[in-house]
């Protein structure tokens, strides 16, 4: 069995197989052959591996690998692990660092969540070359386990890691010149990839929305048009949301100016589609670890995870509102008013409460990387550990 298959979350990923054939495995756990991109790249893909190969650890071939963790992490427990030499690329700093050493700031940047870290190699612009594509990341099943990377894991090897599967993340340009890079089948190629890494984020609807009078649109729990509670993951996506699920009137709500401004600047920064909150994923904030699976699935299933580029402006500082910022994964930067500055990285115990929760807001919050965020309500989670069934529905003409 390859080690593709045993990761879940890697169905619709775009795989190099040994042999230099692309595709992706499917639902059932079967390859799926793209017959067009590997005849494109067969003999390209045959020179790239047998370059690979010949020396695994050198060069800059692989951008990262995908194992799973033994501790909780935001996003589960399939992790995408950096490079280092990616992770400097990807988080330059200046100062007296050398080739060996990683920043603390880097060192918390180098696990992802695998979407969270295969939009961030597609996204990714070399700032002399804009136009030019620098990653392509396919998937690799070398059947290697976790003890192959300790260079990676910077950490002496445990008998764990000899039973660890690992499937690589390989850059397919790494054998093309930059220069060479602006053709027709490698958009394609791009394309394709990008379609199957963030696939749950190409789901449209003709009904979402972010902000679209408030007053009108805003969905409270209980209100179900009929269709069941949000009984599954489809239904949640297709729904109408809104950041502001405070809804109509109240102090610091949708009335507010400077709310409304930046729901809509958070609104027009998107990357992709919301995707449904995980029930165990909330487990990792403080307000959220005594509350029973029945409670969990309630306000997971009012929630949404929404993900921002970095410097999308977040919060304001000076306002007051009833929902939070709960951040998954990333970095924020917050502001005070005198010009100090810290980061807070999503899975941290500093990122174990709401982000600048305190109102009136002491800091204006933006992110410093891409970052994942949940927007809740108080007055939802109140009524939902109050054990109440529905929030009633607000007047519109208050």
């Amino acid at each position: 069995m390859s080690h593709i298959e045993t990761f879940p979350g890697l169905v619709g990923f775009y795989t190099l197989t040994p042999e230099g054939e692309l595709g992706f495995y499917g639902q059932d756990k079967k390859f799926v052959r793209d017959a067009k991109l590997t005849k494109t790249f067969i003999d390209y893909n045959r020179r790239y591996l047998m370059a690979y190969l010949q020396n695994p650890a050198q060069g800059n071939f692989r951008l990262a690998i995908i194992h799973r963790t033994h501790e909780k992490r935001p996003w589960g427990s399939d992790t995408l692990l950096l490079e280092k030499h990616i992770l400097r690329r990807l988080y330059p700093v200046t100062g007296m660092t050398t080739a060996k050493d990683l920043t603390a700031f880097q060192k918390k940047n180098q696990e992802k969540s695998i979407f969270l870290g295969m939009e961030l190699f597609l996204d990714y612009k070399d700032g002399s070359n804009p136009g030019m594509p620098v990653f392509c990341p396919v998937l690799y099943d070398r059947n290697a386990t976790l003890n192959d990377y300790a260079s990676i894991l910077d950490r002496p090897t445990t008998s764990t890691d000899r039973e660890t599967p690992v499937v690589e993340v390989l850059n397919l340009l790494a054998a093309i010149p930059m220069g060479r890079r602006d053709t027709n089948e490698i958009t394609i190629l791009k394309d394709k990839i990008y379609q199957g890494a963030v696939k749950k984020g190409m789901r449209k609807s003709s009904d979402f929305t972010l902000i679209d009078d408030i007053r009108k649109n805003a969905q409270t729990v209980g209100e179900t048009d009929g269709d069941g509670h949000y009984d599954g993951v489809d239904k949640r996506m297709e729904r109408k949301v809104t950041l502001d699920s405070a809804g109509a009137g109240g102090k610091g709500g949708s009335n507010n100016p400077a709310v409304t401004a930046l729901i809509k600047n958070i609104a027009a920064s998107l990357v992709g589609q919301p995707e449904p909150a995980d029930p165990m994923a909330l487990k990792i904030f403080a307000r959220f670890r005594d509350l029973d699976h029945d409670k969990l699935e309630a306000i997971a299933g009012q929630s949404l995870i929404y993900k921002v580029p970095p410097g999308t402006q977040l919060l304001e500082r000076g306002t007051s509102d009833s929902t939070n910022l709960y951040l998954l994964d990333g970095t924020v930067k917050l502001v005070a008013a005198d010009g100090v500055e810290k980061f807070v990285d999503g899975g941290t115990p500093t990122a174990s409460n709401p982000i600048s929760f305190l109102k009136p807001r002491m800091y204006t919050v933006s992110a410093f990387t891409r970052v994942a965020f949940l927007w809740i309500d108080d007055k939802l989670i109140d009524e939902i550990v109050r054990g109440g069934t529905a929030l009633s529905r607000r007047d519109a003409a208050s």
